[in-house]
């Protein structure tokens, strides 16, 4: 029931900014500064970097009243760099939705070297449309080009008592 969701928030979201069943090209938001994108889906600035909304919070709930999942757009701008390494409690998964590849470093703070993933439109050039973030996995993510506009769906659903932000100078281990 719960991936039933998930597959059809995915598939709305992407029909309400014009990816499916849509003649305008996927890149229309190349045409736009970041600003515009902000403004026009009400971002809001991230504290790990970049812009967010959530845009879904299931009313379904677990023991601990916890939403079963939620969904956001993030937008992160190239220029500013990589977002601050991070982790949730909860799997994620990243979709593409709009602008610049985006290259997500996932680490489970060991010894094995990062995970370099990049999420993008072009499966033909070792692009990914959507990655899935493991529970509790560090992640930080750097935008190609001037931005990149994502949609993070979690489950269970997002809590801030549920997220880790970095030191700004942390690395994981092998890093």
């Amino acid at each position: 029931m719960l991936c039933c969701r998930l597959l059809a928030l995915a598939a709305v979201a992407c029909l309400s900014i014009g990816t499916l069943g849509s003649s305008k090209p996927h890149s229309s938001i190349e045409r736009r500064s970041a600003q515009e994108v902000i403004e026009r889906l009400g971002l809001e600035p991230n504290v790990e970097k970049g812009y967010y909304v959530e845009k879904f919070e299931d009313s379904d709930r677990n023991s601990n009243n916890r939403s079963a999942s939620t969904a956001i757009y993030y937008l992160l701008e190239g220029p500013g760099g990589p977002s601050t390494w991070h982790r949730v409690d909860a799997v994620e998964v990243r979709h593409h939705y709009a602008g610049a590849p985006l290259t997500l470093s996932l680490s489970d703070d060991n010894e094995e070297p990062v995970r370099n993933v990049v999420l993008g439109p072009d499966i033909f050039d070792n692009q990914q449309p959507q990655v899935v973030i493991a529970k509790n996995q560090w992640q930080r993510a750097v935008s190609h080009g001037r931005c990149t506009l994502v949609g993070t769906t979690v489950a269970p659903g997002f809590s801030v008592d549920c997220f880790q932000l970095a030191e700004p100078d942390w690395v994981p281990k092998g890093a």
